[in-house]
């Protein structure tokens, strides 16, 4: 028979007020780590209320501080948790920095510094039924006793700023800390977790203590290396009473570690360097110099990577100076926000601009007037929604002039999807572009001449037509058929001069065409040519004036080609000189050169034309009813067989309806051929 206890004189008082007037800082975690109760003295501690943390994962309600990247109060408390839930014995944390932000789910935290102590509550069959958490709060009494190790920090940040290779960086904090602590030795060194080795460049040691310079194998002295690779920190002080280098602490201390610490440096989820604090005789290690050691070890972390991030951007920057600065175009680099902040030599080359001259947005003041709105129009659109740009528009050339460019930039985006950067070029394409305004106005001038040939090839043949009818109906009376018979021999031969016309641009432009060229005198050439001219000029009542220099003008040339320039000249004239015009037929020599000039009184050549005129196809406008006629091949024959001849042609006009000139010059000869010259 169980006896009965007498009643206790707390069963009244019950354990929810026991709980929360205790003195100690307590709250109760569930298996699941929940929050399932905290006292008034942890409230306190943690500056929160029930509602705010009780029922929440403590993670949740005390998270790491998201600013600092080196944060490890939350791995560090469940790893201890963990242990407890695994072991079912209590685990006592050394004190370490842990973060709380005033606010529940705030973003401001301040720097706080805990001991806690884990303890777990058993059931009857010895199952873990929950976990008390009880801890010290030793932020007012580290940062009292933490101004050695401020200093210590500053001189380590005062020596870091100017060094230049991770090798450096990790001796001369070694040395700071080795120093400050009064050690054996301190080093950093990289880890090959397959082969379970430390590389060391280069360690700090005190007088008398050899250096681990070089590669040492971790399973030689012990087991914690697994330890390591779980990123946790080692901390031993007596090396013969840890279980990790117990069977090992007589070579540990031959190396002058009696007692040391291992901070870990985890990249990516594995062990890749750590940071070694060896004591020759034991020590037990303080809180405030585990977390100068773990502060070291973090800041030569930060070091080494920015100088690592520093010298890749460097390189990285030095490719593509020398990348853009071989490409033939021009090259620009603009910040998100479309802020230019690079042009290549090319662009300087191209535009005449000083170096930063067109920095920030002042690169659009390049842009002719008339297309700057359209560029940056669509330029704000691309930075707004990450488009391709890509636009045709006219860039000032150095000199002066502006020029076709074809301005094309991708954004570079991050990892995130998030556009870190625009690079664009420009190309040069004006040549290509007058090339094309070439083709379409030759295109153009081709489909003009189609219709201008059918055209002229229709006209004939309706009176041809209409005379062999004639031909058909009246054959037995002379008369009709004799004025049938020449009105087809009359547009026979405009057709044959339309098809000659064409053959002889076919053959002269193909280098076909051939020259006899003989001694002749060009007085006698223009005579000819007015001879086969005089019908056109006097079918139109206009007024030939002939001014001829005196005496022979000799030259070397085909008789019957410059006839025929001397003629396509004068029923130019005539064509397009009102009736009862004048024309002017001049020649003249001067400075070895004969000049042959036809002057007419006619409708002009607009400014736009001029320099055409001698192009295929060219022809001035037409009236409605296309009296003047022809292909526009005849200036055009002019041009090419003055060429052959070592000549040249040039036009002049002061405008519509203001007449024309035309200018023939031909070298003339000052000795026969084959003359001799013999004093």
């Amino acid at each position: 028979m169980t006896p009965t206890l007498p009643a206790s004189p707390l069963d009244d008082i019950g354990f929810d007020t026991l709980f929360d007037a205790a003195p100690a800082p307590c709250l109760v975690l569930s298996l699941q780590l929940t929050i399932l109760a905290a006292n008034a003295a942890y409230l306190a501690v943690a500056g929160r209320d029930r509602a705010s943390i009780v029922g929440l994962n403590i993670f949740e309600a005390f998270p790491d501080n998201p600013d600092d990247p080196h944060a490890d109060g939350v791995a560090n408390l469940r790893a201890s948790l963990q242990r407890v839930l695994a072991t079912g014995q209590p685990d006592k944390m050394a004190a370490m920095r842990y973060d709380v932000a005033p606010e529940p789910g705030g973003a401001n935290f301040l720097p706080r510094y805990w001991r806690s102590v884990n303890t777990p509550v058993l059931a009857a069959d010895g199952a873990v039924r929950c976990i008390i958490q009880s801890v010290e709060e030793m932020t007012a009494a580290f940062l009292t006793r933490g101004r050695g190790m401020r200093e210590v920090l500053s001189n380590l940040t005062d020596v870091l700023r100017d060094l230049k290779t991770p090798e450096d960086i990790g001796y001369q904090a070694a040395a700071i800390l080795g120093d400050a602590l009064g050690t054996s030795r301190v080093g950093f060194g990289t880890i090959d977790t397959v082969r379970d080795t430390l590389h060391v460049v280069r360690d700090w040691c005190a007088d008398g203590v050899e250096t681990l310079a070089g590669q040492t194998e971790f399973r030689h002295y012990g087991h914690f290396i697994d330890d390591l690779k779980l990123g946790k920190l080692i901390v031993i002080g007596d090396v013969d009473h840890d279980s990790r280098t117990a069977q090992a602490a007589a070579a540990l201390r031959g190396r002058s570690a009696g007692a040391f610490v291992n901070v870990p440096v985890v990249e990516h989820g594995a062990l890749v360097a750590v940071l070694f604090v060896n004591n020759a005789a034991t020590r037990d290690w303080s809180v405030e110099e585990l977390l100068l050691i773990k502060e070291v070890a973090a800041r030569i972390r930060t070091a080494s990577e920015r100088l690592r991030v520093t010298a890749a951007l460097r390189e990285s920057e030095a490719r593509f100076r020398i990348i853009t600065e071989a490409m033939p175009q021009m090259v620009w680099s603009n910040l998100p926000d479309g802020y230019n902040d690079y042009h290549n030599e090319q662009w300087h080359g191209f535009t005449g601009a000083p170096r930063n001259a067109t920095d920030g947005h002042r690169w659009s003041e390049m842009f002719h007037p008339d297309d700057r709105a359209r560029a940056w129009e669509l330029w704000q659109h691309c930075l707004r929604t990450g488009d391709t740009y890509e636009i045709e528009y006219r860039l000032r050339h150095h000199s002066g002039a502006y020029r076709w460019v074809l301005g094309r930039a991708l954004p570079l985006r991050d990892d995130d999807g998030r556009i870190t950067r625009w690079l664009g070029t420009c190309t040069d394409i004006d040549n290509q572009k007058r090339a094309e305004e070439t083709l379409r106005e030759a295109n153009g001038r081709k489909d003009e001449f189609l219709a201008m040939l059918a055209h002229e090839l229709r006209n004939p043949l309706a009176p041809i037509s209409s005379a062999a009818q004639i031909l058909l109906l009246t054959h037995t009376n002379p008369d009709s058929v004799q004025r049938a018979g020449e009105v087809i021999l009359r547009q026979v031969r405009h057709l044959t001069g339309l098809v000659d016309d064409l053959l002889d641009v076919s053959r002269v432009t193909h280098g076909m065409i051939g020259i006899d060229r003989q001694p002749l005198d060009l007085r006698d050439v223009l005579h000819h040519a007015v001879e086969q001219a005089q019908p056109t000029i006097d079918a139109r009542q206009h007024r030939l004036v002939l001014d001829l220099a005196p005496g022979a003008t000799l030259v070397l040339g085909d008789r019957l080609r410059l006839v025929q320039v001397v003629v396509n000249l004068l029923n130019n004239a005539a064509k397009y000189t009102p009736p009862g015009g004048a024309i002017t037929l001049a020649l003249a020599v001067a400075d070895g050169q004969a000049r042959i000039e036809v002057t007419d009184t006619g409708t002009g050549i607009e400014p736009a034309l001029l320099p055409h005129v001698f192009d295929l196809f060219i022809q001035a406008k037409r009236t409605p009813d296309r009296q003047q006629g022809g292909l526009g091949l005849g200036l055009a024959l002019v041009q090419r067989i003055a060429a052959l001849h070592d000549g040249s042609v040039r036009a002049f006009s002061d405008g519509a309806g203001l007449g024309s000139r035309f200018v023939i010059t031909l070298p003339v000869l000052s000795v026969l051929p084959g003359a001799d010259t013999a004093g």
